[in-house]
């Protein structure tokens, strides 16, 4: 059996529009399964919590990251199989992992194809898949997630150019600061820090390619520190990393790992998979292929 957990706001409404799609193809396929919807922030995580390992095959999401950031931390290390139909604003996990982004192709994916064992980064006790982010781009998700421009552009179907416009709104105010990144026990010391990406994949921020050369099945943590870098310079930057470019810039570096401890000495907002959350430890680990995803 199937078992679907449906975010109907998730892309402002797209969710409900891609369950309904779903649920017609599966009926035309007789398919057995079960559906929940969410219904508050952290809901998602909850229902997992009643899933039968033995009688479900894959918990499929439908809906965005957050959605699918609250199965992820249920699902690490168990027998069922996490199954995605993208439908939220960035589908930065569905980029990353060659997921179709069409009703029809994510759901054959899911039903004819075989799954696999991804890793799972882990930060203080929250895991998450895809990147964590500190700093200006924590900020950022922060803003877009509270945002208008974000529920504006789901209409047009452009949810991930809210995330590029925040930037903007973001840029002239955010402070950069000093920061302390150890990977496996070195210790690099960067002095006006903008950002630092820890990832597992490349994508984030509806299709930035932050950490390119990022694989979810390498047993390592891929690091980015933005660092030294002007206002305007960071425009420049900032649409190199659409294609993963912006990693030759003198004020980029790129770190690897598989244990991470960043130390600041200021208030650095934290995002997981998009998804704000405490930033009391930043001590990343990742569990090697501790999720089972088609």
């Amino acid at each position: 059996m199937y078992y679907f957990i449906v975010n109907k706001l998730a892309g402002n409404g797209k969710g409900l529009r891609m369950w309904r799609e779903s649920e017609n193809l599966l009926k035309e396929k007789n398919l057995p399964y079960k559906v929940s919807f969410t219904e508050y922030a952290g809901h998602a995580g909850k229902l997992v919590l009643n899933v039968d390992e033995n009688l479900v095959q894959a918990v499929v999401v439908v809906g965005g990251d957050g959605t699918i950031h609250e199965v992820v931390n249920k699902l690490v290390y168990k027998k069922v199989a996490l199954g995605i139909v993208p439908a939220g604003s960035g589908n930065d996990l569905a980029r990353s992992l060659g997921v179709p982004f069409d009703v029809g192709g994510a759901l054959n994916r899911i039903l004819n194809g075989s799954h696999h064992l991804i890793d799972v980064p882990k930060v203080g006790k929250e895991y998450y898949i895809s990147i964590a982010g500190l700093g200006f781009d924590g900020k950022v998700a922060e803003v877009t997630n509270s945002s208008r421009s974000k529920r504006l552009m789901n209409k047009f179907g452009l949810g991930g150019l809210s995330y590029v416009l925040n930037i903007f709104r973001v840029l002239f105010t955010y402070q950069p600061s000093a920061v302390s990144v150890e990977v496996d026990g070195r210790v690099k010391k960067f002095e006006e820090v903008w950002l630092i990406a820890v990832a597992n994949l490349p994508y984030y921020g509806g299709g930035i390619m932050i950490c390119p050369d990022a694989r979810g099945n390498d047993g390592v943590l891929d690091v980015c520190v933005v660092s030294g870098i002007g206002r305007w310079e960071l425009l420049f930057v900032f649409p190199l990393a659409f294609k993963g470019r912006h990693i030759k810039h003198r004020n980029v570096t790129m770190l690897r790992g598989t244990s991470i401890k960043i130390s600041h000495n200021s208030s650095m907002v934290m995002q997981c998979d998009g998804e704000i959350v405490p930033n009391s430890s930043t001590d990343f680990s990742i569990e090697e292929k501790a999720l089972k995803i088609f």
